[in-house]
């Protein structure tokens, strides 16, 4: 099992494809009974970042459990993909065979910082 933020995983991608492991690194999480995929959202992917992630899912697909965070609606998603086909690509393969929970209200982190005064520079 893997726990790791989005930015993480494509971070440690690109690592591996620095000195040359990228089909290492994903055999080796495509060994994995779950990977959870963290934060999933917040940040746009380069072209790179979005074929490292299509791979991992296209690996994963109905052999590997993924979980994936966000604090987006999946109408949103394409925009965060370097191009349509490729978000498309990657949505098929992911949201196949899918549970979906979906969560609103106050945020957690949120709630459980409240009365703490964030200051600037802090």
């Amino acid at each position: 099992m893997l726990f790791t933020t989005a930015q993480d995983l494509i971070d440690s991608l690109y690592a591996a494809m620095a000195d040359g492991t990228v089909k290492q690194k994903l055999r080796s999480l495509g060994k994995l009974d779950l990977i959870v995929i963290d934060e999933r959202g917040y940040l746009p992917m380069d072209d790179t970042a979005g074929n490292h992630l299509f791979q991992l899912v296209s690996n994963a697909y109905e052999r590997q459990s993924l979980i994936v965070t966000s604090n987006r609606p999946f109408e949103e998603w394409g925009a965060l993909f370097p191009n349509p086909s490729l978000a498309s690509a990657t949505f098929d393969r992911l949201l196949h065979h899918v549970s979906v929970f979906t969560f609103s209200g106050e945020s957690y982190v949120r709630v459980s910082s409240s009365g703490v005064n964030f200051k600037a520079g802090s």
